[in-house]
């Protein structure tokens, strides 16, 4: 549900998903405001 926009995630869960890609949360964050940046560039 996340993946389609219905629910915000919470700390925990973006922390979670941060250690299973074995990057930190901010750069986690970081890449995702990149990509909605690009999203509402085209």
């Amino acid at each position: 549900k996340i993946e389609r926009g219905e629910h915000v995630p919470t700390l925990p869960l973006i922390l979670k998903i941060s250690v299973a890609l074995r990057i930190s949360a901010a750069e986690l964050m970081a890449a995702t405001e990149r990509n909605l940046r690009a999203e509402t560039d085209l």
